[in-house]
């Protein structure tokens, strides 16, 4: 038995911040990922749109042309993809998808400081300082980034949850695969 003093507990007001802090960043990163997905993918059909609208200008006569199944002259073609760009940038311009995941992607950088700020233990083993310190800044950061929309927050919660109980079974059973661990997590659900 060796005389170093045991650090003191965790206080719960600091584990809670810590939870909802990782639950946070989680629901942070997948609304990045989603609006940085839609932008891209809004992008690229922009310009494949401009492409096929380009090379219709650049064609010839005024001949009927077959476009996923469907059948109109060239200029008709021409002035259905000039439309699509339109709209699709005002969609764009909008909803700022490519903004949205810039916000949760500054979210995601804060939370990720505030989680390892969460992580240090005092030295002294005295909670009361860094415990309050802990939610200033909890309180500062919460302040400053997106609110989770109310109508994904049940959703994101539950991704979260799952990805945490898949990373449990990850460790707890090296070598398995995600997909094996994904299974392993229905199986504990359905029994």
């Amino acid at each position: 038995m060796s005389g170093d003093p045991q650090p003191a507990p965790v206080p719960d007001r600091v584990l809670r911040q810590r939870r909802l802090v990782d639950q946070a960043m989680s629901m942070h990163a997948a609304l990045r990922d989603r609006a940085a997905q839609t932008s891209t993918t809004i992008t690229v059909v922009l310009l494949c749109a401009s492409a096929a609208g380009t090379a219709f200008a650049f064609a010839g006569d005024n001949q009927a042309v077959q476009l996923l199944g469907l059948q109109a002259s060239r200029s008709t073609w021409l002035g259905v993809l000039s439309v699509v760009v339109f709209c699709g940038t005002l969609v764009e311009l909008v909803t700022d998808r490519r903004g949205a995941a810039r916000r949760h992607d500054a979210a995601v950088r804060l939370l990720s400081d505030l989680m390892s700020a969460h992580r240090e233990a005092p030295v002294d083993g005295d909670w009361a300082e860094v415990q309050a310190r802990l939610t200033e800044r909890y309180d500062q950061v919460t302040d400053r980034i997106p609110p989770i929309p109310e109508s994904r927050f049940n959703k994101l919660k539950s991704q979260h949850l799952r990805k945490v109980e898949i990373s449990k079974l990850l460790s707890e059973h090296p070598g398995i695969t995600v997909k094996q661990a994904q299974r392993l997590l229905k199986q504990r659900l359905d029994s």
